[in-house]
Formats: structure tokens, sequence, C-alpha cells
């Protein structure tokens, strides 16, 4: 991994960032002023302002976007479905990123302005044609009653007035005008299954009693208009006419308004796509750390093997516009990071100062880790992140999880039928389910799993519970085991012991194994008197310790008898004791700081923690040998559960079909799922809590999204006067204000 430090100059930071952004490699680096706690009560920064007021910008046309989107009735997941040739992508010309965010809300409150008017349009029409079809209805039942213009003028006297309102009203309606006291005449009739249309005929006298009858069941009043009545008759064509009219202009609307989705998908999709990364490009904006009045920096990481080409590319495109510094970070040893600045180039005293502060920090603190792994790594790359992520400096442990977690599997779920469901299960499921990378990942590592418990099961001699395969035996095969020469795992049942002894070495080679890791860590971290004092001596002890044991047996008098064995492991966690004041009075660097007590102290007191947890750590993995029992047993169980119900008849053979096949499936799902989170935790403490500390950092490429949308940066479009006068304002207050500070960190130091 290399870091790389570019000063930029201001009209290019957009620009550059773009430039970034399509290598796809790209990690920035957080800056420190973004890490640095502010302090309560403090003033807020320019800096800080600008942040706030673009993360509300941004939060803003994000909000506006939805709101258009959701009018025009498109889901976000349409765009996913759409292919666009990158000719065709909707390219955005701009100075910078202030005149983006005005160019898209122009673009947005266009289209807003456009479909909310359609909208005005549409729900006006809508009330009309409404109001039009309720009139129709209405006028057919007055149609019964001779409604004309001649017959309106005998009413001089009466008022006749036709109302709207629910059928559910009828029975109140009735309860109203069955009065004697009200000399009205009334008739009803249904326009629909939930609306009547009733007239009423009444002396002018009564009009406010009627109208507070009338509001108690919700009445909506039709007016009598006199345009679509004629001297004998209603004028129904007129009606109808006005009808074809208003939903002739509805349907225009509404397809106007489809016009605009369907013609602008593509543009959508791209204001989209560009509101998902402004949110990323203002976070890697903010990084930029301001060296000077025209000059920005920023940090990033790079793939040593891309460095050459990306420097070329920068160097050559901004030419004397940008300042490039590299440096690769071996994880061997560390080493301050020294940039060199050119002569004509002046940088703020801040830079120096930084400069001096971080000469001596170890930059892989700080780097990323790149997991990169071949495909059939790569499922277990999730166990891993699970932990944590691998720090710059530290082996990455997904390579012997390949082998070891899917290996102690399948000693505890040894059966060639449930390995095979297993495999097939696996192998589906990672071909089928592609979108969710978590199950696909579990998905391939069930499949290795299953291979594995495929393998134990001929070990075992196990199919689904027999010692056959259709009616073929499954053989004895024998295997060789340190200091136990070839042995048989057949029928673990009733070969227990022996299965104890393996899978107690078992445990011993993981361990090991996880403190041989670590020894490769001190070693590549330059700390070889640690990798030697340290992780050596526990691998001694341990396997001394469980060299004794196999050897003498639990006889503590053969321990304590010549030649005297038990010093074999004590040896090992005496010097654990010794080394570390040792390695102070030798002069070893990374000791030196502490005194001899506190490292007497610190080293005991890791002895004795080391005494006390490998037994433990050892015995842990006997549960590799209680759960291959509990698989075994349980299937014997079933068979036994089966074979009490045989019978010659079609129903028991039935019950004994899916007997079997409820059986075998609670077992491999039940006690799959435990063998599976044991896997786990012997990894996770009895693995992992050797070498593996977790705290690393992530490699997150800066990507941009670009399959809608192109915007290009071009900081030489002429500016307008305004522009220009402010401009230049702001840069003569910054130049006074880094000349003051200048004078004042001169003035303090050398003065």
């Amino acid at each position: 991994m290399s870091i790389v430090k570019a000063f930029i100059d201001k009209d290019y930071m957009d620009s550059l960032l773009m430039e970034l952004a399509s290598e796809k490699i790209i990690h920035i680096k957080p800056s420190k002023l973004e890490e640095t706690p502010k302090e309560k009560g403090k003033e807020i920064t320019k800096k800080e302002r600008d942040i706030l007021k673009h993360k509300q910008q941004i939060d803003n046309f994000e909000n506006k976007l939805s709101e258009l989107l959701k009018k025009l009735e498109i889901e976000p997941i349409e765009f996913q479905k759409l292919k666009v040739d990158k000719k065709k992508r909707e390219e955005i010309y701009v100075r910078d990123f202030y005149e983006l965010i005005h160019h898209l809300n122009e673009e947005l409150n266009f289209y807003m302005n456009r479909v909310s008017e359609l909208e005005r349009y549409i729900m006006k029409v809508t009330i009309e044609l409404e109001n039009i079809n309720l009139i129709n209805a209405s006028y057919e039942f007055l149609a019964q009653f001779n409604l004309n213009r001649e017959n309106l003028k005998y009413l001089n006297n009466l008022e006749f007035k036709v109302y709207s309102t629910f059928s559910k009203n009828i029975k109140s309606l009735q309860e109203i005008f069955k009065s004697s006291e009200l000399h009205c005449v009334y008739q009803y009739k249904n326009t629909s299954k939930d609306r009547i249309v009733f007239f009423i005929v009444y002396p002018k006298n009564l009009e406010n009693n009627i109208k507070e009858r009338i509001n108690i069941i919700h009445a909506e009043e039709i007016p009598i208009l006199k345009k679509y009545l004629n001297q004998n008759d209603i004028n129904f064509e007129r009606i109808n006419n006005e009808m074809i009219y208003l939903a002739k202009t509805l349907v225009k609307y509404q397809n106007e308004k489809q016009r605009i989705r369907n013609e602008n998908i593509i543009k959508f999709a791209a204001l989209n796509e560009i509101t998902k990364n402004l949110k990323e490009y203002n976070w890697a904006e903010n990084q930029f750390i301001e060296e000077s009045s025209k000059k920005l920096m920023v940090e990033f990481f790079i793939p040593s093997t891309y460095l050459k080409r990306i420097k070329f590319d920068l160097d050559n495109k901004y030419q004397s516009k940008i300042i490039i510094n590299a440096q690769i970070i071996k994880k061997e040893e560390p080493k301050p990071i020294i940039y060199k600045k050119q002569k004509n180039k002046i940088i703020s005293f801040q830079s120096v100062k930084e400069d001096l502060e971080t000469d001596h920090e170890d930059l892989r603190t700080e780097t990323p880790t790149l997991i990169k792994h071949r495909a059939f790594l790569r499922p277990f790359e999730t166990l891993t992140r699970m932990y944590g992520v691998p720090s710059y400096a530290e082996i990455d442990p997904t390579i012997f999880l390949f082998f070891t977690f899917p290996f102690l599997f399948g000693i505890m779920f040894g059966d060639i039928g449930h390995g095979l469901v297993l495999v097939i299960a696996g192998f589906i499921g990672g071909l089928v389910i592609r979108k969710n990378k978590s199950v696909k990942n579990i998905s391939w590592i069930i499949f290795y799993c299953g291979i594995w418990a495929c393998a134990f099961g001929f070990l075992y001699g196990e199919f689904f519970g027999y010692h056959e395969i259709f009616g073929y035996p499954i053989n004895p095969t024998e295997i060789y085991f340190p200091f136990l020469g070839n042995v048989r795992l057949y029928n673990p049942i009733n070969n227990v012991f022996t299965i104890f002894k393996i899978v107690i070495l078992i445990g011993v080679f993981h361990i090991n194994l996880g403190w041989i890791i670590q020894f490769v860590n001190y070693f590549n971290q330059k700390k070889k008197y640690k990798a030697f004092t340290e992780s050596l001596m526990k691998i001694l002890f341990l396997d001394l310790f469980i060299y004794v044991i196999f050897s003498w047996g639990l006889n503590l008098d053969a321990w304590l008898s010549e030649p005297y064995p038990i010093l074999l492991p004590i040896i090992p966690a005496l010097l654990l004791i010794l080394f570390k004041p040792f390695g102070k009075l030798i002069k070893i660097s990374y000791i030196q700081k502490e005194s001899y007590a506190a490292l007497m102290g610190e080293a005991s007191i890791d002895t004795f923690e080391t005494i006390l947890s490998v037994p433990s750590n050892v015995l842990s993995y006997i549960r590799l040998l209680a759960l291959a029992l509990t698989h075994i047993s349980l299937m014997v169980a079933i068979e036994a559960m089966v074979g009490n119900s045989s019978g010659g008849g079609i129903f028991e053979q039935i019950f004994i079909v899916v007997g079997l096949i409820f059986g075998n499936m609670m077992v491999i799902l039940l006690e799959g799922t435990i063998v599976f989170l044991n896997a786990i935790r012997l990894h996770f403490y009895e693995f992992f809590f050797k070498f593996f500390q977790g705290t690393g950092i992530d490699y997150h490429p800066f990507i941009l999204e670009d399959n809608f949308s192109n915007i290009i940066f071009n900081p030489e479009m002429a500016k307008d006067v305004i522009t220009e006068e402010i401009e230049k304002e702001i840069e003569t207050k910054k130049t006074k204000k880094y000349i003051n500070e200048a004078i004042k960190y001169i003035s303090k130091t050398y003065l």
C-alpha cells in the first residue's frame, strides 16, 4: 500500500476529486481536522459552517427529488433495470460544487413546477368531471318530473332544491321530512351504490328550517343551471358534450404527465444517482486541508501496483497545478513520512509544523487493509469480518479459515448423507442467491463444510446413520496421527477414547497455528525478540506439556521422578517471566519505556494467565468429540423410533419414510446450526484470540456511480464579474490572515 499527498490549486479541487473517483481504487484518508473533537462552547468555524450548509443543501435536494419521483410514481428500483450507453449519459458541465448544486436545483425545480402545475390542472378537471357526472345523474332523475325552464316559472312562492348524500342517510332523510309541520314535497333515487339524489319543494318562509335539517345529513346541493335547461326539457346533449370534453382534457393532462415521466426517465435516474453521489462527494471534499490561500492538500491510499500510473496520470493532467509526494508503506517496518516540498512553492507554516509532528508516526496504524482474495476464499471473509478487520501490519486469517473451519465442522458433523445435503443446498444457494452477499457467502461456506462432513462420514462409516450406502458397506479406513500411529475412526461410539486423543491433538495444532501466526506478525513488525521470547515460548510450553501427558500420562509421581519430565513445560514458563526484563537489560527499543518492576509484573501475569488458559483452551476442543457423538446418537435414536413402528401395512411404510425424512431434516437444521456456531466459537476464542487484533481500517475506495450521469468540472469556465470580485476580496483577507499567523509563529519560535 502507498500513501499519496497531493497539493492542488483550489480551483481544481472538484476536478481532482472526479479524477480520483473515476479510478475506483482510491481510499481517501480522513483529515485530522475531522477527527479532532469539537470543544464545547467553541465558536463554529467557517469550514464547519460550509459543511453544514452543503449538508443541508444536499438533504433539501434529496427531499425534493423524492417528492418529484413520488409525484411521477417512479420507484428508485426501476433505475436498476435501466441500461444506458455511456455516450448517452446525462453530461453536466460546471465550474465547481456550488455551481453543480445550483444547476441541479434549477433542473429539479423545472420538472417539479411542470409536474405540480399538471397535478393542479388534473385535480381541477377531476373535480369538474365529478361535478358534471353528478349533475348528469341528478338531471336524469329530475327529467322524470318534467324539469324545464317553463315549469320553473310556476315556482314563484316555492323553493326547489336538489341535493346529493350518502345512501346510509335515507332513514334520516325520511325522519326529517315526515313531520306534518313541514309543508314540503321530496323524492329521492339511488344514483350509485353509496349515493342518492333527492329534491325538495317547500315554501320560501321555511328556508332556514329546511337548511338546518339538511345539514344534519351532510347533503351537498346540486345547482339548477339554466344553461342545461331548454324551454321544454333538459339539454342532455350539452351536458354530454361537456363530460366528453372534460374527460378528454383529463386524459390529455395525464398523458402529458406520463410523457414527462417516460421521456425523462434517464434524466431522473441521473438526478437520483447524483443525489447519492453528493453525500460521498461532500465527505471527500471536506477531507481537503487548506495549505495556503490558493493551495489545498489531500492524502489518499492506493495499492502500490497502481502508484506509478496514477502519479503519471495526475501529473500529466494537472501539470504545474499539482504537487504529488508518495511513499510506499511497508508492512515489515514503520518509516517516517517525509514530504519534500518544491522550493518554488510556498506552503503554510501550519503544514510544516504538522509534517514535523507526523515524521515519527507509524503510518501502518492509519493504513487501510485491502482484503482481496480469490473467489473460493471470499465467502470466509464474512467470518473474518464478524470478528474484525485485519490491521495493515498483521496477517489476514481468512486463508486459514478456509481450511480449518470446514475441517472442524466436518469432525462434528461427520455423515456422508448429511454432508451431501449440505453440499447441494450450499451450491444451489450460492448460485441462486446472488443479490444478498452475506447469504451467498454463508451458502458457499455450507458447501465447503458439507465436503468435509462427507470426508469424515467415510472415516466414521456413517450414511444417514447407517454403516452402508444403498446396501454397500462402508469399509473402515486407517489414518496416521502423531503419537498415535495408524488409527481408525470407524463407529465413533465404540471408539471414544481414540477420537478423544485425536481431538486433543487437533486442538493443540490449532492453538499452535495461532501462536505461529502471532510469531510471524511480530517478526514482520520487527519485534523479533518478542517473537522468540513470547510466541515461541508459549508454543514450547503447550507442546511440551502435551508431550508429558501423552508420554507419562496423568501420573504425578512419574512427572516428579527422574528424568523429571515436569521440567519440560516449566522451563518455557519461567523463561516467559524472565525474558521481558532481560530485554530491557539488552536495550530492546520497544521495551525500554517500562521499568523492570513493571515488566516483571506484566510477564508474571501473562505467564500465569497462559498456564491457566492453555488447559482450558485445549479442553475446549473436546466439544468436537461431544458433538460428533451427539450427531451419531441422534441418528441412532431416530432409527430406533422408526424401527419400533415397523409393519407390513402401507400406512406404516409411509410413517417410516416420513419419520426418516423429518428426523434427518431436524438433525441437519438444528444440530447443523449448533455445530456451525461451535466452529465459530473455537476459531474466535481459541484461535483468533492468540494473534488476531481485528482493529484494522477497511479499504473503502472513493467511488461515484456514473451509470447515468457524467459530471465534468471545468474550473476555466468564465466567471461572472460579481463572483470574481467576491473571490478577490476573500483571497485578500486570507492572505492577511496567513501573514499575521506567520509573524506570530516566527516571533514565538525564533525571537
